[in-house]
């Protein structure tokens, strides 16, 4: 019988083979997938959640400005805001205004912070807002000194609609279903002067 050299009929592996370079791709390929995914998501929440610190933020000033011009409280009531353009009115920062005149100034002040014109953006020589609410409807109403701020923006999500106020409903901007609605409702009580 014959004696064979087993070292010569198999020959040890070195090295790294052509299947175990294809796994290990394969598996990086979808952790980086699954690192891309999350990370899409916490920008997405990120982004949701500084719509809503902006949209709480803004009604507060707007409370704001109505506790200190209390005498005139009805002119501050407005429906849909965001759908027409606020007229300016006279500039109470450098002219002596009525309190009428001061709440006009000071919707139309607000109305230039929920729309985001004090932050600017310029891109390829086009100027944008980069501030406020994306496509925000905002309504105020008034019973008898209970205020009511309602401030509505396009979410990314779809969601369920949020009750609490029919505010923007109407405007067609957040889906069929209101999809992608949000809402924001601050309720306080302002006495009379």
């Amino acid at each position: 019988m014959k004696n064979v050299n087993r070292s010569s009929k198999f020959r040890r592996q070195s090295g790294v083979g052509l299947i175990e370079v294809l796994i290990s791709i394969l598996i990086f390929a979808v952790g980086l997938l699954g690192l891309t995914t999350m990370q899409l998501g916490a920008k997405r929440g990120s982004y949701e959640a500084t719509q809503r610190s902006v949209a709480t933020s803004l009604a507060r000033d707007i409370f704001a400005r109505m506790r200190s011009n209390p005498a005139v409280l009805s002119s501050y009531v407005v429906s849909e805001l965001g759908s027409s353009t606020v007229a300016a009115g006279t500039n109470c920062n450098t002219s002596s205004c009525t309190t009428a005149q001061l709440a006009e100034r000071d919707l139309y002040e607000w109305s230039e912070l929920l729309q985001g014109a004090s932050e600017k953006i310029t891109l390829d020589t086009v100027t944008s807002n980069a501030g406020g609410l994306v496509d925000y409807r905002a309504c105020v109403t008034n019973t008898a000194g209970f205020v009511s701020i309602s401030i509505t923006w396009k979410g990314i999500h779809d969601m369920q609609n949020p009750t609490g106020s029919t505010c923007g409903e109407a405007s067609g901007l957040y889906g069929a279903s209101q999809e992608k609605r949000r809402l924001l409702v601050m309720t306080s009580y302002i006495g009379s002067p």
